[in-house]
């Protein structure tokens, strides 16, 4: 089984990484960010937390999505302006090098969609509830929220079989880039905590993977 804690030996070469973490998992990364993209209707301003190199931002972009997007990795940010040189995103693509840290400066009710891939398991319970609280500020009411990223199996044989193959992994990973990723217990929980409605959940990957589309309540929702 392909674990995402490959993505921080993989990210000390940002030039390369997308096309060896899609060798890596096989395709799956790239066709998870496709399934996000997917569900962003065209003509949508949208925000994207983490967007490293910009490849789902040009996946965005090849639907008619204006993108804004911000990472805290310098040298993400610098490909990810390559990227919008060599493809012709300018004016529909920007990035900024900030971390989850820097969105409590986004105007509110700004963006028709936010969007975030195998980013909110790299950081604290704490750091996603800020996250979820200043993206809900920043959508419009009815505005989409899709996030896709590891999670905690539902059934207690597949956290099993997902512990014992992903633990080898972990431990490497953790010597080279002294990081790694956690897999997110209860991402439904902390989306509704932050005020979302949730639309649909998909899981994959022996249900260690899990894409969820909620939407900012209207008023009339809420009230």
């Amino acid at each position: 089984m392909f674990s995402y804690v490959f993505m921080k030996l993989l990210e000390s070469r940002p030039r390369s990484y997308d096309r060896r973490m899609d060798t890596v998992s096989g395709g799956r990364v790239r066709a998870i960010k496709q399934a996000v993209a997917d569900q962003i209707p065209p003509g949508t301003r949208t925000l994207e937390i983490g967007c490293g190199t910009g490849e789902l931002a040009a996946l965005l972009c090849a639907r008619g999505v204006t993108v804004e997007g911000f990472d805290r990795s310098p040298s993400m940010v610098e490909v990810a302006r390559e990227r919008i040189e060599a493809e012709h995103l300018d004016g529909r693509f920007s990035v900024r090098e900030t971390g989850i840290d820097g969105m409590d400066g986004l105007a509110d009710k700004a963006f028709g969609a936010v969007v975030s891939t195998l980013i909110f398991s790299e950081i604290t319970e704490d750091e996603r509830h800020f996250a979820l609280t200043q993206a809900r500020r920043a959508l419009k009411p009815g505005g989409l929220l899709v996030i896709a990223d590891e999670v905690v199996s539902r059934s207690s044989w597949h956290r099993l079989m997902h512990a014992m193959m992903r633990t080898p992994l972990v431990a490497a990973t953790y010597l080279v880039s002294r990081a790694t990723t956690h897999p997110i217990r209860d991402l439904r929980g902390e989306l509704m905590a932050a005020g979302f409605a949730i639309d649909r959940e998909e899981r994959s990957h022996g249900d260690a993977f899990a894409m969820f589309v909620a939407h900012r309540p209207a008023e009339e929702e809420v009230g």
